[in-house]
C-alpha cells in the first residue's frame, strides 16, 4: 500500500510538471507568433516572407488563430480547467501543421534561421503531444 501511494504521488507530481511545461510553452508560442508578425509588419517586410498577398493574408490569419488558441490553452491549463489538455493538444496539432508548412515556404526562400526555428517548434510540439498522450491517456 505504501509503495503504491509513493508511485501515485510521483505520477501526480510528474503530471503537474507536465501541465506547467504545457502552459508555459503554449503561452510563449502565442506571444511569440503575434510578436513576430507585429515586428515584420512594423518593419514593412511582409513581402520578404510571403510574396503573394492572398497567401500571406491567410497564412498570417491562421497564425493569429493559433496564437489565440495557444494563449487560451496555456491560461486554461494554469487554471486547472478540465478541458485544458484537450485544447492544448488541438492547438499543438495546428502548430505542428503550420510549422511544417512554413518550413517549406521559408526553405524555398532560403531563410534558414526561420527554417531552423520552425523545425525546433515542430519537434518540441510533437514531443509534448506524444508525452501528454502517453502520460494522461
Amino acid at each position: 500500500m505504501i509503495l503504491s501511494n509513493f508511485f501515485i504521488e510521483r505520477a501526480l507530481e510528474a503530471n503537474m510538471v507536465l501541465e506547467l511545461i504545457n502552459s508555459i510553452y503554449s503561452i510563449t508560442v502565442g506571444i511569440s507568433l503575434v510578436g513576430f508578425w507585429v515586428v515584420v509588419f512594423l518593419r514593412k517586410q511582409l513581402d520578404s516572407f510571403i510574396d503573394n498577398s492572398f497567401e500571406r493574408f491567410f497564412h498570417i490569419l491562421a497564425e493569429f488563430i493559433i496564437s489565440i488558441l495557444a494563449l487560451i490553452s496555456g491560461i486554461v491549463i494554469l487554471t486547472n480547467q478540465s478541458w485544458g489538455l484537450f485544447i492544448f493538444i488541438f492547438t499543438m496539432g495546428f502548430l505542428i501543421y503550420a510549422s511544417i508548412n512554413a518550413i517549406g515556404i521559408y526553405g524555398k526562400k532560403k531563410i534558414w534561421w526561420l527554417v531552423s526555428l520552425l523545425s525546433v517548434v515542430a519537434l518540441i510540439s510533437t514531443i509534448l503531444v506524444i508525452t501528454n498522450m502517453i502520460i494522461v491517456f
